[in-house]
C-alpha cells in the first residue's frame, strides 16, 4: 500500500484496526482503487495470516456456477458432477475469504452467503450434511450498496451483516502526491522517468485509478525508445496512439465502436469506463439516454446494461446528477 498522502497514512490505520477485530469487513471504492490490496493487508496483519486467503471474482462466475463453486457439492449434485468437491468457503476455512464485486451476485446466492455468515456452516450442493467453518469474511464493491438496497438488487440483512467494518479506499485523484512513488514502484528499476513525464501524469484525473496507472506505465516500458521515459512517450487514453480518441465514440455505434474493440482486446476496460463516464456526464446520469447518443437501438437497452455489468463498468449514475 503505497503513498505518503494523509488519507493514505489514514488507510493503513483504519487497515490495522480492521485485521485486530473478528467482524466482516466491506470494502468499497471506485474500480482500480486497490480494494482486493487493502483486503490482502488485513488479512497479513491478522492473527489469520498463517491460514489460507481466498478471493474470488464473484463478478466473473455465471450465476448457475457461483454456489457450486463457493459450497461446493457432491457427486451427482448436477451432470458433471463426477466426484465430491470441496468449496472455496472450505478452502478459505480458518483464514479469510475475499468476495469481490459483491454487488454482482443473486439475491438467492445472497440468501446463502448470509444464512452461511448467521450460522457458521454450510451445506455442499446435493449433500444433506452441514460443515462447521471457521473463517473471516471481506467483500468488496465499487457500487453503492445501500443504494441497491433501496432498489431491491441487494438484500437489506446481508448488507448490515457485511458491513460491520467499512473501508472507503480513496480515489487516486485524491492522492496525487502518492502518483511519483506509485511510479517509481511500477518501474522496479527497469526505466527512469523524466520530471515532465511525470508532470504530464499529475495532470490527468485518472478514471480508473492505480490500475489505469499501472497501464500506462506499463506502456511507457515498452514503448519508450531509450532508459528514459520522456513526456511523449506517455500515451493518456484521450490520446490514443492510432488517434483513437474517446470523445468520437460517443456519436458512434457502440457495438462497433467499442464493444468490438474491446473483445478484441484493442482497447481496455478502463477506456470503455471513460466512455460510459462521459456519456452520463452528457445525459446526467440517465443511463436510458446514453441509447441514441451511442447510437443503440432502443430493443438493446437490456444486451447494454448486461455488458455493463459483466464487464464491470455500469457506474453509479448519481454521482452524475449532483452536478
Amino acid at each position: 500500500m503505497i503513498g505518503k498522502s494523509e488519507v493514505m497514512q489514514r488507510l493503513r490505520e483504519t487497515v490495522k484496526a480492521a485485521a485486530r477485530v473478528s467482524g466482516s469487513v466491506l470494502v468499497t471504492g471506485e474500480t482500480g482503487t486497490g480494494k482486493e490490496l487493502v483486503a490482502r493487508a488485513i488479512h497479513e496483519y491478522s492473527d489469520r495470516s498463517d491460514a489460507r486467503f481466498v478471493a474470488v471474482d464473484c463478478g466473473a462466475l455465471p450465476d448457475e456456477l457461483i454456489e457450486s463453486e463457493l459450497f461446493g457439492h457432491r457427486r451427482g449434485a448436477f451432470t458433471t458432477a463426477v466426484a465430491d468437491k470441496p468449496g472455496l468457503f472450505e478452502e478459505a476455512n480458518g483464514g479469510i475469504l475475499f468476495l469481490d464485486e459483491i454487488a454482482n451476485t443473486s439475491r438467492r446466492f445472497q440468501a446463502k452467503l448470509l444464512r452461511v455468515l448467521q450460522d457458521k456452516q454450510l451445506r455442499r450442493l446435493g449433500d444433506v450434511v452441514y460443515r462447521k467453518i471457521d473463517m473471516r469474511v471481506i467483500a468488496a464493491t465499487n457500487c453503492e450498496l445501500p443504494f441497491l438496497v433501496r432498489k431491491g438488487d441487494f438484500r437489506e440483512d446481508l448488507y448490515y451483516r457485511l458491513n460491520v467494518f467499512p473501508i472507503r479506499v480513496p480515489p487516486l485523484r485524491h492522492r496525487m502526491e502518492d502518483v511519483p512513488l506509485l511510479v517509481n514502484y511500477m518501474l522496479r528499476g527497469r526505466k527512469s522517468i523524466s520530471n515532465d513525464a511525470v508532470a504530464k501524469l499529475l495532470g490527468y484525473r485518472f478514471p480508473g485509478n492505480v490500475r489505469e496507472l499501472e497501464n500506462i506505465v506499463e506502456t511507457a516500458v515498452y514503448t519508450a525508445s531509450g532508459d528514459l521515459i520522456h513526456p511523449d512517450e506517455i500515451v493518456l487514453p484521450t490520446e490514443t496512439a492510432d488517434g483513437w480518441a474517446m470523445e468520437e465514440v460517443i456519436v458512434g455505434d457502440f457495438w462497433e465502436s467499442v464493444a468490438r474493440p474491446y473483445s478484441e482486446r484493442r482497447i481496455t476496460r478502463n477506456q470503455v469506463e471513460h466512455v460510459i463516464r462521459r456519456g452520463l456526464q452528457l445525459t446526467r446520469g440517465n443511463y436510458k439516454k446514453l441509447l441514441p447518443l451511442f447510437r443503440i437501438p432502443d430493443s438493446d437497452y437490456k444486451r447494454f446494461m448486461d455488458f455493463l455489468r459483466r464487464h464491470h463498468c455500469n457506474l453509479d449514475f448519481r454521482q452524475f446528477r449532483k452536478k
